[in-house]
């Protein structure tokens, strides 16, 4: 019971400066030193984990991954791309239903904090012809924008997942693409399915680019995320490689010149995101230094309480607690690593009950700045969105029930 006082108390300090505004990085540090210093002050388990995380090539991995990451996003936004895919799509589909779903999942794809703000304008301008409540609104570009959260390689939860449960991403990408599959499909069904235009309204009309330069800013749009993910899932590539390769050949692509690469570089030095991973890996080894998790993993398995049970219970309460997918992460995938490594059943679960929380989260900044856009109402939004939830916390454990 000691060991699990320990932890409540260590997550409890998490969560409480999470809330308070504290960056994830000096949270998870802070974090890191109550653990160790409850667990005895010991100096030779301090230097350990601090030797791990700074030694150990996934640290770097991830990293490195991370910040190409960042490069990409600058040159898809700062190029035009974005921009230039959206009206594109609006002459080529012809369905502003279509846009409802495609330009939020699309702009969803680029790990971008809060960056629903990008997507809001898209979704209002695509719902002009339908009678839709700001709260619809709402729900539609929120559910849309993270129904890649099982499947995108360059997200930072799905990275940090890899590395907590030595699980390769192809392999987590391979197992829960049906994820992200179901997502689209009962988000397609609930929000835009029954959807009828009001009459006499039509879809706006854009003559800005001709046809050739449409399928341009749609090659360049979806071409490097594509390669990235075929170049990690087929080519089993580590993902700071791939990233990396995409990056330069966008550079060449894009005929970028010194001065703007220079701003690329700069804009991609997200210290604040890249001290927030390195401080949950550091998290992680002071967690298995201290024995914290072993502890833990010993009583629960003197209390016969199935593992997917536990790990779900904690991944959801996580996730609510902390709004961000490398929150829930970070605080539950240490615990597959010693309850069960590499099993890929208890990481579906962790990250499917982990994204159910924080998609409920009031946390969760994405929801936040779509709320304040659309001047919606908290509850009323999030009602459909538990409904379908619930719909994919149900399908999860009965796909890993039959297995």
């Amino acid at each position: 019971m000691l060991a699990i006082l320990k932890i409540l108390i260590t997550l409890a300090i998490i969560v409480i400066l999470l809330n308070r505004k504290v960056k994830m990085g000096n949270a998870m540090l802070t974090g890191a030193g109550v653990l160790w210093i409850l667990s005895g002050f010991n100096l030779l388990q301090l230097q350990s984990a601090v030797l791990t995380t700074l030694n150990s090539p996934s640290t770097w991995e991830i990293v490195f991954a991370l910040y190409f990451v960042m490069c990409l996003e600058y040159q898809l936004r700062n190029g035009g791309i974005v921009d230039g895919l959206m009206a594109t799509a609006r002459r080529m589909l012809r369905s502003e239903r279509s846009l409802l779903a495609l330009m939020p999942a699309f702009l969803g794809f680029l790990p971008s904090l809060g960056g629903a703000i990008f997507s809001a304008p898209l979704v209002e301008s695509a719902s002009k012809p339908y009678q839709l409540t700001a709260e619809a609104k709402t729900a539609i570009n929120y559910w849309f924008r993270h129904i890649w959260e099982f499947t995108n390689p360059i997200f930072t939860g799905m990275l940090l997942a890899s590395q907590l449960s030595s699980i390769p991403l192809s392999t987590l990408i391979a197992n829960m693409a049906w994820l992200t599959a179901l997502a689209t499909i009962i988000g397609w069904l609930f929000f835009l399915s029954t959807l009828k235009k009001q009459q006499g309204t039509t879809a706006a009309a854009d003559t800005t680019h001709d046809t050739g330069r449409g399928y341009y800013y749609v090659t360049l749009a979806a071409g490097p995320i594509l390669v990235n993910f075929v170049l990690v899932v087929f080519f089993k590539l580590a993902a700071s490689i791939s990233m990396g390769l995409v990056v330069a050949a966008m550079v060449l692509i894009l005929r970028q010149n010194l001065t703007d690469i220079r701003a690329m570089l700069a804009h991609a030095l997200d210290r604040k995101l890249l001290w927030g991973i390195v401080a949950i890996l550091f998290f992680q080894n002071i967690l298995r230094q201290t024995g914290a998790i072993e502890d833990i993993a010993v009583l629960l398995n003197n209390l016969a309480i199935s593992n997917a049970i536990v790990i779900g219970v904690i991944a959801f309460i996580s996730g609510i607690l902390t709004g961000t997918s490398q929150g829930f992460v970070a605080i539950t995938f240490p615990f597959i690593a010693v309850l069960s490594p590499g099993d890929i059943t208890l990481a579906m679960i962790c990250f499917t009950l982990g994204t159910a929380g924080q998609m409920l989260s009031p946390a969760h900044l994405c929801l936040l700045v779509t709320l304040d856009y659309f001047k919606a109402d908290f509850l009323k939004t999030l009602r459909p969105i538990a409904c379908l939830e619930i719909v994919m916390i149900i399908a999860v454990y009965a796909v890993t029930t039959l297995h």
